[in-house]
């Protein structure tokens, strides 16, 4: 399995007290496709720069996670489909990266 970076923009929609909910639901997704979840950051809400559609601000969250390399297409279908993921950035972490993710992951556990 390949270690990546997904991170989401969440639209909560005004109802910041649901954010436990929705990561739970996003995790749900990534086992769901055969991965693992490795850490999740919770970040802040963002007002956009660039708002390009109804949405003024997100919420958002880094997760590092663990794929099958035929999950990385079933995992972007999922979170497409999704209602509360507004965007998505899955990008492959490299091998240094990683070594110190999980680290970090097993420090964080014991």
């Amino acid at each position: 399995m390949k270690t990546y970076d997904l991170l989401v923009i969440l639209d909560l929609a005004g109802k910041e007290e649901s954010l436990p909910e929705v990561l739970a639901q996003v995790e749900g997704e990534v086992k769901a496709v055969g991965g693992r979840v490795m850490r999740t950051q919770k970040m802040d809400r963002k007002k956009f720069e660039y708002v390009a559609g109804p949405l003024e601000s997100g919420f958002y969250a880094n997760l590092t996670i663990e794929l099958p390399g035929e999950a990385v297409a079933k995992l972007r279908g999922k979170l497409a489909l999704c209602n509360p993921v507004y965007r998505h950035l899955l990008v492959a972490v490299s091998k240094e990266e990683a070594g110190r993710a999980q680290k970090t992951a097993t420090e964080a556990v014991a």
